[in-house]
């Protein structure tokens, strides 16, 4: 018996693959559901060319092989009776779908096993807002890579314990580079990326797709932890409050002498201040501190519907913040995207002269590190939200009226956004007899 594999269409980009079984005299034509670049089909060797540019390659190979063995072992079952073609047709069918079902694919159509075929479809047919969609993107890049690094590709019977510390290690082991260094991927990053792909899995197992579970082993877990990260206190955000942005003090604090250069920096150093300063007066995201309106201020309340939660909060009007609407006339800020937001903000701390030197820990690679540098170079839009919860809770506001203002179904979710909880509620022990010895 020979068989050989063969485009079914040379001139197209992409192109199925038939078998070509020979027997006894006898020729059968059979679609074996598999495709490939035609550039990459080596005819000689009757399989895939193993190039770098083609990672899917071996794996299309290592099917075929497997598909020559299915096909002599059901040819040779007739014994010694010769069948049809559409016999033998109608058998390969029937075996790829069953063991498709057998090994819990619950769809026959083995395209439809296929992982981050899924993801994708998934993610193109979302709805979700566009972070959520990024960060489904994000997953499906990493593991597009894992794929062409050990080449092979993904099916749903593969997510299982096993995949799971392999890939975890692959991401462990991985580096980014940011801004010219060369970084690992967090431990909140790494965990992200999983909870994306425990959620693809639940999301194909609903759609009947397969009934595999490997993903539910207890040890298959999305890790996380604490980001370790500032807030401004009051005095801090008073600093910036009190700036004020002329040409003179840019020229003393290192901006290039060119006039036009100056009075843009004075326009957009104000706009983004006062932004900053809405968003930590009011403890919203910057997804809604940045294209709050006149009209969401009503009496003595700022209300708005959440972008995150889409839900509506009601914050009442800081005196700072009401000074700051009738300095700008009632005129809000422009919006801009939050990477400038988030430089200017950086810039505007540090002419605010907020630069003690501070310690923060973040796990990467696995591995816990200490990262220094002065507090303004942390700063950024999420700084608003933690500053304003902080603040708020230091100035002994309950925290069940702060979490009102945040939206958030849970406390615990509240009590996340509350950096100085720890440090001021053992700083208000100082005093107590326990520590002090004193009756």
């Amino acid at each position: 018996m020979n068989i050989k594999f063969l485009p079914f269409d040379k001139k197209k980009e992409n192109t199925s693959l038939r078998a070509f079984v020979y027997h006894r005299g006898q020729e059968y034509r059979v679609s074996v559901g598999e495709s490939v670049l035609t550039k990459y089909w080596n005819e000689n060797k009757n399989r895939c060319k193993l190039v770098r540019e083609y990672p899917e390659g071996p794996v299309i190979n290592k099917n075929l092989d497997n598909i020559e063995k299915i096909i002599k072992d059901l040819v040779n079952g007739y014994g010694l009776v010769t069948p049809t073609e559409a016999q033998i047709r109608n058998d390969f069918k029937n075996y790829r779908k069953n063991m498709n079902i057998e090994s819990g694919g619950i769809a026959d159509d083995e395209q439809k096993q296929y992982f981050v075929d899924f993801a994708v479809k998934f993610m193109n047919e979302s709805d979700r807002k566009l972070n959520t969609r990024k960060s489904y993107q994000t997953t499906i890049n990493k593991l597009l890579e894992y794929e062409k690094k050990y080449r092979i590709k993904l099916r749903f019977i593969d997510i299982d314990i096993e995949f799971y510390n392999k890939f975890k290690k692959w991401l462990l082991e991985t580096t980014c580079i940011k801004n010219g260094v060369e970084y690992h991927y967090t431990k909140n990053y790494i965990g992200s990326i999983f909870k994306n792909i425990a959620m693809f899995m639940n999301k194909s197992n609903k759609k009947k797709l397969h009934d595999f579970s490997g993903h539910k082993d207890e040890d298959f877990k999305v890790e996380k932890e604490e980001v370790d990260t500032i807030y401004l206190n009051v005095d801090e955000i008073e600093k910036i409050y009190n700036l004020e942005f002329t040409e003179e003090f840019l020229l003393k604090n290192g901006y290039k002498n060119k006039k036009p250069n100056l009075q843009r920096a004075i326009k957009s150093l104000n706009e983004e201040r006062d932004r900053f300063l809405i968003g930590c007066y009011t403890a919203l995201r910057h997804s809604d501190y940045s294209r709050i309106d006149i009209l969401n201020f009503k009496e003595a309340l700022v209300s708005i519907w959440t972008v995150k939660k889409d839900k509506k909060v009601y914050i009442p009007i800081h005196y700072r913040l009401r000074e700051i609407m009738q300095r700008r006339n009632n005129v809000l800020p422009t919006p801009i995207s939050e990477q400038k937001h988030n430089e200017q903000i950086k810039a505007i701390g540090r002419l605010a002269g907020i630069d003690d030197k501070v310690l923060l820990t973040k796990t990467r690679g696995g591995v816990r590190e200490n990262i220094t540098g002065k507090k303004y170079e942390f700063i950024t839009s999420h700084t608003c939200r933690r500053s304003g919860a902080s603040n708020m809770y230091l100035a002994g506001i309950d925290i069940k009226f702060i979490q009102d203002i945040f939206g958030n179904s849970k406390i615990e979710k509240t009590l996340k956004f509350i950096k100085v909880a720890a440090e001021e509620n053992a700083k208000r022990l100082l005093e107590h007899p326990y520590f002090t010895g004193k009756k």
